[in-house]
């Protein structure tokens, strides 16, 4: 019996070697390869790891840069917007001072050439505007007419009622004149009670007097200053260019006169210059 469990153990150790062996070695190549494959596995993982990580920084860097470039983007917008309000600011500032400069030099030019109490022309503005009117008058053949006007007994009022109401009825004067030309002619103060009519460009001397008789007869209404209802005349003296002179000053001279003739025929009335008065005005004056 144990001959034969010896013989049949003889016969199948070797195999049960063999097979022991293969098994062994099976096994080691079986591990090997799961660790091999873990291993990749392991590499695979760490490649995502760092892929990922890879892409996290490059997002973040973009998102950085995006950031950067919107504040800055920002900042540019800002400083864009405010040199462009501080430009319009200059630009109004600029236009304003402008305009307040034009308007001085214009508020002082009207102040030069007008009368402070009426606003109507001074003599400065009436001289140039009467050298127009002969270029004028010389170039149409025709002929210009200065009318020079004095309140009669605007002293007494003046005395009696005081400063205020004087002046007050000088600048209702003054509206009624303007009221009584054309717009081409011009209505000037002189000075005092003294006022003087350019009538441009009439046919002849008999033109002035329709213009005369209607200045007289507005001035005939009452003047109501203030509580006062003032009753004044005038006396009109006319002139002529080139009748009666070729230059400013000698018909504004003649006009004078011919208002003095007029002052001294009653007042209330009007004269048309002519070359006696000046020989009656120095006899008159002589002692």
């Amino acid at each position: 019996m144990s001959n034969i469990y010896q013989r049949v153990k003889d016969e199948t150790g070797p195999q049960l070697d063999t097979d022991a062996s293969s098994r062994s070695n099976s096994t080691a190549t079986t591990l090997a390869g799961r660790e091999s494959a873990v291993f990749a596995r392991e590499q695979a993982v760490d490649r995502r790891e760092q892929a990922a990580n890879l892409r996290d920084k490059i997002a973040h860097e973009l998102e950085e840069g995006m950031r950067a470039s919107s504040e800055n983007n920002a900042r540019t917008g800002t400083h864009l917007r405010e040199a462009n309000e501080n430009l319009l600011l200059a630009a109004v500032h600029s236009q304003t001072m402008t305009e307040a400069a034009e308007h001085a030099t214009l508020e002082m030019s009207f102040k030069a050439e007008r009368d402070f109490l009426t606003g109507l022309p001074n003599r400065a503005l009436l001289t140039d505007r009467l050298a127009q009117a002969i270029a004028l008058a010389k170039r149409h053949r025709k002929s210009v007419a200065l009318m020079y006007l004095d309140l009669d007994h605007f002293k007494d009022i003046n005395d009696s009622l005081g400063h205020s109401v004087g002046d007050q009825l000088l600048q209702s004067t003054a509206r009624r004149l303007e009221a009584c030309v054309r717009h081409s002619d011009t209505v000037s103060r002189q000075g005092g009670d003294e006022f003087v009519v350019l009538l441009s460009e009439i046919e002849a001397a008999q033109d002035a007097a329709p213009a005369a008789e209607k200045i007289i007869k507005a001035m005939a209404e009452p003047h109501l200053i203030g509580e006062h209802r003032l009753n004044v005349t005038l006396s009109i003296g006319i002139s002529l260019y080139p009748d009666d002179g070729a230059d400013f000053e000698t018909v504004l001279r003649n006009a004078d006169t011919a208002m003095y003739h007029a002052k001294r025929g009653g007042r209330n009335n009007y004269k048309r210059f002519t070359p006696d008065m000046n020989t009656r005005l120095v006899a008159q004056q002589s002692p």
